[in-house]
């Protein structure tokens, strides 16, 4: 009876060991962990040109269209535009969207089988490639036929493969669009389908191209004069697509800088149209929304475009010309601080790769500058951070942000005395970390001399047990 309850003591002890010892374990990482800090300045690269557009450009092309825009890629800069960031119908321009998806998510060699969900819903007057339930086809083949033929039902084919169902897709189309700045767009289907809530707008719309271009497949597909589509499972006959963008198809309307787009067209949209075109370096995109015409709009985005590379510049910003303008302003903040404990400890230079301006305004020269007026220093302070403007000042009078030069300031002499504190605070970290070591180790002392102590009570009952002595009669 005794051993009995002395097993259970020692039993007893093993548990209570078992659980403190994690415990101390888990307050030693807890006393010596750190905490996450924020860092930056908070002040982003942005390039809303003000001021160096012409407001009222003057033989402009009439363009015939409810809202239009043209857009320079490269330098995230609206050129010239009308209503652009108005609602609109867009049409099948909204396949666009889904074929940018389907790169991102598909693999062009990838297999969809065709099942009535993706064409029963679609209008009769609504264009399609024809596929059949059954048919076994490649992403890649639904690609040329949405870019090149419009066919709703392969673009819903591309949608159901991506998600399962054209309204999950719908989901991912919105939030897709969101992550690209469309604040303004909400689509309802995947293929454009006449509905009042489907709505985008020209902004929106040239973002979404912007990153359809970045695919190399996508201006591949997009620029092909034709396709074929060889026999299926279900289809005996070959498909030849030809490209109905005329931009591609039609010579009198083609353009040889054309790199990419959509046509659409509905009773409720009217005519649309999104292009995107590269000449020298330079990309632009234009979107019409609500045209008059539908040969018109090719011809007007043509001009539009060769308008936009004749009147505005696309200019780099090299970073080595602004060595002067720095070391000066570097200089002026050191003699401010002399005579202090305060000294310059770091400095960053942040520039945008391009801007677009008036070819005019450009050819006339500019300077640059580092804006010190909103720059005051607190002697007092142990560190402070300074984001200062870059400016491009051109000669009609008109400055353009192009960068931010940060500044950081520390405090020398407090730098020392927070050194030795943390020295001082060290010593103290050592200490306590070594108590709960201490104990930790006492501890799993014990409970290996209770494991010793119990294997050998267990072999002494073990052996009794097989070993009584003489009985005495």
């Amino acid at each position: 009876m005794r051993k009995k309850k002395f097993i259970e003591r020692v039993l007893s002890l093993l548990f209570t060991l078992v659980i403190l010892i994690p415990s101390l374990s888990f307050s030693l990482r807890a006393d010596n962990g750190t905490s996450e800090t924020e860092s930056g300045d908070g002040q982003a690269l942005t390039n809303p040109v003000e001021g160096l557009l012409d407001p009222d450009p003057v033989n402009l092309p009439i363009v015939g269209a409810d809202s239009y825009l043209i857009y320079d890629a490269s330098s995230d800069t609206k050129l010239i535009g009308y209503k652009y960031d108005n609602l609109r119908a867009p049409a099948a321009i909204t396949q666009i969207m889904t074929v940018l998806i389907s790169l991102e998510e598909l693999e062009l060699s990838d297999t969809i089988t065709i099942t009535k969900d993706m064409y029963e819903s679609i209008p009769d007057d609504y264009v399609r490639i024809g596929f059949t339930e059954g048919e076994i086809v490649t992403v890649e083949q639904c690609l040329y036929a949405c870019l090149l033929k419009s066919a709703n039902d392969a673009c819903m084919a591309l949608a159901c493969k991506v998600s399962g169902s054209e309204s999950a897709f719908v989901e991912k189309m919105n939030q897709r669009a969101a992550e690209l700045g469309c604040n303004s767009t909400n689509f309802t289907t995947s293929y454009g389908l006449s509905d009042s809530k489907h709505k985008t707008t020209c902004q929106d719309m040239a973002l979404i191209l912007k990153e359809a271009l970045r695919h190399p497949d996508f201006q591949v597909i997009s620029t092909r004069s034709s396709y074929t589509i060889e026999p299926t499972n279900t289809y005996n006959d070959k498909r030849v697509l030809n490209n109905a963008n005329r931009f591609i198809s039609t010579p009198a309307t083609a353009y040889e800088y054309y790199i990419g787009g959509k046509t659409g067209y509905s009773v409720e949209s009217s005519y649309t149209i999104i292009a995107g075109a590269e000449k020298d370096g330079r990309k632009l995109i234009g979107v019409f929304l609500g045209a008059g015409d539908a040969e018109k709009r090719y011809q007007t985005m043509t001009e539009l475009f060769e308008y936009c590379f004749a009147n505005y510049t696309t200019t780099m910003i090299d970073s080595t010309e602004m060595n002067g303008t720095v070391s000066t302003t570097l200089q002026q903040i050191e003699q401010a601080i002399s005579g202090t404990p305060l000294k310059v400890e770091n400095t960053e230079l942040r520039l945008l790769e391009c801007y677009s301006i008036d070819t005019s305004v450009a050819n006339g020269g500019y300077s640059n500058d580092v804006d010190l007026s909103d720059m005051v220093i607190d002697p007092t302070a142990d560190e402070q951070v300074f984001s200062l403007p870059i400016n491009r000042r051109f000669s009609n009078g008109n400055s353009y942000r192009i960068g931010y030069y940060t500044v950081t300031i520390i405090n020398s002499e407090r730098v020392v005395e927070t050194t030795n504190e943390a020295k001082a605070s060290g010593k103290k970290s050592i200490k306590t970390m070594i108590v709960p070591a201490i104990v930790g180790t006492i501890l799993s002392v014990c409970l290996i001399i209770a494991v010793f102590f119990l294997v050998k009570m267990i072999k002494k009952r073990k052996f009794n047990k097989n070993h009584r002595n003489p009985t005495i009669l």
